[in-house]
């Protein structure tokens, strides 16, 4: 039966990408015993609690070989349905060219660009390990397994994401790494010399090795790798890319393209297969439905139990309806000082961590720098129940990691950095948008008053490089009660991730008060004034307002505008009525007219920044309060 099921599987995925004339039909030709070995023996997912906290979570990071996944979703009774699959990569259809993910149809995480999948998954394997020590082993305990290929592999950020799973002895996490030697261009050994088994084991892993379409080796191996609890396994899989096309097997050409009519008929004559490609019998579906019932009686079991813990255990019952709300609660005072937002958002943050245990993350080897450091018990192999994360110089993996702590359940997850390095994120960044997920960036070192570090440090262009990510919120608070609106809006359940930015030079302190419902709007007047505006952010608001005191002959508008991406054409319009419009940020001005309208000129940084004090640099690039006030008084005369 096991043949006739995986004969099923290769069938209907290689007639999917037919029928849409796109896709990759190689990988799930492959892996098709890989995907039936994991759906009938070993995954515990529920197709009537899709969204189970405590399932087993499936990471395809060879996302291209999508059909291999909604196949046995199909197959196992999930909310895919025929008709989806003969939608495949078809506008608005339930399978998209690349995995998307929807719980609600055993979909765990979008991926497609290679490494992401790897080392998100990491980021849920820590999830797992941390809310299992701190809700108990009996609420969580399940495995996160995955599919990895040739190019997840390539990928540096698979390497990262590898070593930080080894540091954390991340037991749970189990990869199967489809070792079939193709990519798109040809054979992987023109490019790749590396000994996967050695690279793996020198980070920590436990690495098998199995025949790929040997059902009995593929379940031993995942049986010795749940049995290492210390370690972090790599299965790896040899297999033939598109078995069973007679003339395309094991050859790019099948890779990322369908087989085609000649080559469909000689396939299915090769695997003896005669009728509709879309209509499989019933005992296809009948093969899994006794692990789908299992799996369903596991859930009926742990829901008794959770609900007679929360019966029984105060204290858990307390600790599990704070998780369940999603929202984090908030200092009810702290006192903002004269300093860099940096401080005053690491000194906020500290208090944060006192009051939640469901928020964790760190920085890229920089917490001396960014100072956001939310518990002084950090994560490690021994002490699971960490807040702080180390990532060590990692801030590609960092990113992912971060998003797979946020995609798990409801963790809020962050990672800090540098804002010039948010280039090395950007990828993930860009998927958490995809995701709907909450997890935040922070970023520190903010413009070119990092000063002497020089332009490889000084970010320019990223602020509104960042706000192009669509659904992603780049928020850059003042010294104000800005920083506290800045840290509830940045942990906050709305679905989208933010990026927040912060100064590492000194603030004054800015006496004034804003509704949070204001600060989340995007901008807001914090100085009245009818013969010009100035728009500014973050910092600037502080240079703003001392023009401002430089044009006492004027009256000034000094707007504040912390998160410039969620400005709306009525809301930026109720902020000006002045005839005089200027903006002010010390990054590319590209970008601001989109949100602002029409403007008088923009002070900004438009070429990359030089090694020097701040001072020099304000001076140079002219963009102290003199330098403004002296060009805006042409305007006005």
């Amino acid at each position: 039966m096991f043949d006739k099921v995986t004969k099923s599987i290769r069938v209907i995925s290689a007639a999917a990408v037919e029928k849409a004339n796109s896709g990759h039909p190689g990988m799930p030709m492959g892996m098709a015993e890989v995907g039936t070995v994991l759906f009938k023996n070993v995954l515990k997912v529920s197709n009537k609690q899709p969204d189970w906290i405590n399932r087993d979570r499936f990471v395809l990071s060879a996302g291209h070989g999508s059909m291999l996944l909604y196949s046995l979703l199909h197959f196992n009774n999930f909310d895919i349905s025929i008709d989806d699959i003969k939608q495949f990569r078809q506008l608005d259809s339930k399978t998209a060219g690349h995995p998307e993910v929807d719980t609600s149809l055993g979909i765990d995480i979008t991926t497609g660009p290679l490494g992401q999948g790897f080392a998100t998954g990491v980021g849920l394997a820590l999830a797992e390990s941390y809310l299992s020590e701190v809700l108990g082993k009996d609420i969580i305990d399940h495995y996160v397994y995955g599919i990895v290929s040739d190019g997840d592999l390539m990928e540096g950020i698979s390497f990262e994401a590898a070593e930080l799973a080894g540091v954390w002895k991340l037991g749970k996490l189990i990869y199967i790494f489809d070792d079939n030697n193709i990519s798109i261009d040809g054979n992987v050994d023109k490019v790749s010399i590396t000994d996967q088994k050695k690279k793996f084991e020198s980070f920590g892993w436990q690495v098998l090795e199995v025949d790929g379409h040997n059902e009995i080796e593929i379940k031993n191996a995942i049986d010795l790798s749940k049995k290492e609890t210390n370690k972090p396994s790599l299965i790896i899989a040899k297999s033939t890319i598109g078995k069973f096309a007679p003339n395309k097997q094991n050859t790019s050409s099948i890779h990322g393209a369908p087989l085609g009519n000649e080559e469909m008929e000689l396939f299915f004559d090769e695997i003896g297969w005669e009728g509709d490609p879309f209509d499989h019998s019933d005992d296809i579906y009948n093969y899994f439905a006794e692990k789908r019932l299992e799996d369903d009686k596991s859930f009926e079991k742990w829901k008794s139990n959770l609900d007679n813990k929360l019966k029984n255990d105060g204290s858990f019952k307390k600790l599990w309806e704070q998780f369940e709300k999603n929202e984090l609660s908030f200092p009810k005072s702290f006192e903002i000082q004269e300093a860099a937002t940096r401080v005053t958002g690491g000194n906020y943050m500290k208090l944060i961590g006192l009051e939640n245990k469901f928020v964790l993350g760190g920085s890229a080897d920089l917490a001396a720098s960014t100072k956001q450091i939310i518990s002084e018990e950090s994560y490690t192999s021994e002490n699971k129940r960490g807040q702080n994360i180390e990532f060590g110089i990692r801030e590609h993996s960092m990113a992912a990691v971060v998003n797979g702590i946020s995609l798990h359940s409801n963790l809020f997850s962050f990672g800090s950095t540098f804002l010039v390095f948010s280039d090395y994120m950007r990828p993930s960044i860009r998927l958490a948008s995809l995701m709907n997920l909450n997890s935040a960036y922070i970023f520190t070192h903010d413009s070119i008053y990092l000063g002497e570090d020089g332009p490889t440090h000084q970010p320019v262009e990223h602020l509104m490089s960042l706000r192009l990510i669509p659904g992603l919120d780049v928020i850059r608070p003042s010294n104000s009660v800005e920083i506290i609106h800045a840290y509830k809006y940045l942990f906050s359940n709305t679905k989208n991730p933010k990026a927040l930015s912060l100064t590492r030079q000194n603030l004054k302190f800015l006496d004034y008060d804003v509704d949070y419902s204001d600060f989340i709007n995007g901008g807001f007047i914090i100085s009245k004034g009818e013969d010009l505006t100035i728009f500014a952010s973050g910092s600037e608001v502080n240079l703003a307002l001392e023009i401002k005191e430089t044009l006492k002959e004027f009256s000034v508008q000094v707007v504040s505008v912390p998160i410039l991406n969620k400005l709306t054409p009525a809301v930026s319009e109720s902020l000006n009525n002045n005839k005089f419009t200027f903006t002010l940020e010390l990054g590319k001005a590209t970008g601001w007219l989109d949100y602002i309208g029409d403007i008088t000129e923009s002070f900004s940084v438009q070429i990359f920044g030089k090694s020097a004090p701040e001072k020099d640099l304000a001076e140079f690039f002219k963009v102290n309060a003199e330098s403004i006030g002296e060009k805006i008084r042409t305007y006005l005369g």
